[in-house]
């Protein structure tokens, strides 16, 4: 099972079709990533502490169905890829309900970042560790 982080669509999030403005995916991508960073042990207090960030390099979104104004979504984060400075998370937004419906999918790759040189860096061990073992399936939720 993957990580899940919840979301509940607010109106100021909706555009004028009446469903979800695109932009909102991401920030919500963003704290879902957070989230399951933090879970991992890697939140963003020790981020700033070891002087590294995960920044966005690349990103994707598949659209499948609508969210509108009041629905309530998990957003389901998978590992998908691990490499020597980067990292790739699947975002899978799921509306709740009766009967769950995939509404999204946002593939997201993070480069590790150290913001002391000031360039990309190789993934630290632990980290590349905890990204492993949740690709794995320990220790999720």
């Amino acid at each position: 099972m993957s990580f899940s982080y919840p979301v509940a669509v607010k109106f100021s999030e909706i555009d004028f079709a009446g469903v979800v403005f695109n932009s909102h995916y991401l920030m919500w991508c963003e704290d879902a990533k957070m989230a399951f960073l933090d879970h991992l042990g890697y939140g963003p207090y020790r981020f700033t502490d070891e002087h590294r960030l995960a920044l966005v390099r690349h990103a994707e979104i598949d659209w499948t169905a609508s969210l509108k104004p009041l629905d309530h979504a998990d957003i389901r984060v998978v590992v998908d890829r691990i490499g020597t400075s980067s990292f790739t998370l699947r975002h899978e937004i799921w509306r709740r309900g009766e009967h769950p419906l995939l509404t999204a999918t946002c593939v997201i790759t993070y480069v590790w970042f150290d913001t002391e040189a000031g360039e990309k860096a190789a993934l630290d061990t632990h980290f590349r560790e905890a990204l492993t073992s949740a690709a794995a399936g320990d220790g999720h939720r």
